[in-house]
């Protein structure tokens, strides 16, 4: 699923970097699970919706692999990343 960005002559060069690396280790972290994993679930705590769905994965016998990247209050900045 193509995602909808910015075109990069629209953003001012002095902070392109910025924006190209903005949490990379992150977005390699996820790309690099989804290489070993068929099912991934990337969430974060207190979401009850990722609880459900990995509740829903264990009781088909689908085996998954959890990420987890903060909660409500904590690291939403490395989820904007995603």
């Amino acid at each position: 699923m193509p995602r909808h960005i910015l075109n990069e002559t629209h953003i001012h060069p002095a902070i392109q970097s910025f924006i190209a690396d903005h949490h990379r280790d992150v977005v390699e972290e996820v790309q690099a699970t989804l290489t070993q994993h068929r099912v991934v679930v990337v969430g974060m705590r207190q979401n009850p919706v990722c609880k459900a769905v990995r509740k829903r994965l264990s009781d088909a016998n689908i085996q998954h692999h959890y990420l987890e990247y903060g909660s409500y209050f904590s690291e939403w900045r490395k989820r904007n990343a995603l």
